[in-house]
């Protein structure tokens, strides 16, 4: 799609001569996204020179830990070594300096079982429920059921208070080292562990729903590695998680969240003093992040199932997030889309909050933006089978403001569109 455009103020995006690095990754990182592998490595000294420590909660180095430590040696240049970490190791002084002596760390989800004890044993009864699904060939970082997610946490900040080798990798940090995993674990604000946007919507509601994952989240938060109070989900618009993380802030209480999709990336400097973020893709990629703000919503929502006055904006790659002030930069190669809306029509989704047919709501926004029209009405079905309410999501973007352009050097014209400040309203219509 080429368009004539219109110039705007270049602002490029400030570096520091040493800085901290952390790489919230959206989940489901493939193996050839090679802008994020190597920004990885160059963040981690570079090619031939970065060592990178793969930690995993567990006594040796999982499926996951492995496939990564292959990546970085095989494929990107970078010398790599498992860390796992038990309960108790976390707080080996020897297991800390092993961690220190590396110039990045990748932590993974894909922790092992705790050993057996009663307790266990019972949960171990429902785990076939709360199970991930099998991790796709080609790809790390991927999800794990929210009993691992858990137990990573737990293993590595017990009772909300840095371990040894917690406190290592911040010292690497601050000393300007690397530090990636999946986004939804590094918070320091609400971890969610596990439902979809249905089961998170109507939770705690006069509606009912039967989902085979319930809605739940962990109010004690995350790795705490960033220090802003954000909700952060992963592989947001491919399973439909706009709402689950709406429902998450307001229910945590925390005004703002973020929502990175897959086999994207946020490249966060400073992380622990003032964080400022890129967004990073996969080459000629349309993804992004979603930055959420529930601040307006009336406080009545959750009974109600009605969610109003949901500021939600969009960012694709190479835009700049300030997440003390909320500030955005845009690079110079995107322009104003305002009076230069391409389409006519918006396009309305019938399944907005699809896991089945992903990023409804993505493209969703991204058409209204660069179109005529002001705004556009999207259903989610309902079910009788297993009780799922059908649900209304309105997006108005009237008093949003949109950046866009062509990717440069893609031969096939792909057109990236962000945006700030659209409203949305999400309700419950009911058992149809």
């Amino acid at each position: 799609m080429c368009r004539l455009i219109s110039s705007v103020i270049i602002i490029s995006w400030f570096t520091l001569t040493v800085g901290q690095n952390l790489v919230l990754i959206g989940g489901n990182l493939r193996n050839d996204n090679t802008q994020i592998w190597n920004k990885m490595v160059d963040l981690a000294g570079g090619s031939g020179v970065a060592k990178i420590g793969v930690i995993s909660a567990s006594k040796l180095n999982t499926l996951e830990g492995e496939k990564v430590i292959d990546n970085f040696v095989r494929l990107y240049g970078a010398k790599a070594i498992g860390i796992p970490v038990s309960a108790t190791g976390a707080n080996d002084p020897k297991v800390a300096k092993l961690v220190e002596d590396q110039t990045g760390i990748f932590i993974v989800e894909d922790s092992e079982d705790r050993s057996w004890n009663f307790l266990n044993w019972v949960s171990s009864l429902v785990r076939p429920s709360d199970g991930s699904e099998e991790p796709p060939a080609g790809a790390v970082c991927y999800e794990s059921a929210s009993y691992k997610r858990q137990n990573l946490i737990d293993t590595l900040r017990p009772s909300g208070k840095d371990s040894l080798v917690l406190a290592a990798i911040k010292t690497l940090l601050n000393r300007g080292g690397m530090v990636a995993g999946n986004a939804a674990v590094m918070s320091k604000s609400a971890i969610i562990l596990g439902g979809d946007s249905i089961s998170a919507l109507v939770t705690g509601t006069r509606f009912v729903s039967f989902s085979r994952i319930p809605f739940s989240f962990r109010k004690e938060g995350g790795l705490n590695l960033l220090n802003v109070d954000y909700v952060i989900e992963s592989q947001l618009s491919e399973k439909g998680r706009e709402v689950r993380l709406l429902r998450t802030l307001v229910e945590s209480d925390t005004p703002k969240g973020l929502g990175v999709d897959e086999n994207a990336a946020l490249i966060v400097k400073n992380p622990l003093t003032r964080p400022v973020a890129k967004v990073m893709t996969a080459r000629w990629a349309v993804s992004g992040v979603l930055y959420l703000d529930v601040s307006d919503i009336p406080t009545q929502s959750i009974a109600n199932a009605l969610y109003e006055n949901v500021t939600f904006s969009f960012f694709t790659v190479d835009d700049v997030i300030d997440l003390t002030t909320g500030e955005v930069t845009f690079p110079s190669w995107k322009t104003n889309i305002t009076g230069q809306e391409w389409f006519k029509n918006a396009i309305p989704s019938n399944d907005i909050l699809s896991r089945v047919g992903p990023s409804q709501w993505r493209e969703t926004a991204r058409r209204l933006i660069d179109c005529k029209e002001l705004n556009v009405t999207n259903y989610s079905p309902s079910s009788i089978v297993p009780m799922i309410p059908a649900v209304r999501v309105d997006l108005d973007r009237t008093r949003a403001a949109g950046m866009g352009a062509d990717l440069p050097g893609d031969l096939n014209n792909t057109y990236v569109a962000s945006f700030q400040r659209m409203l949305a309203s999400v309700k419950v219509l009911g058992i149809l």
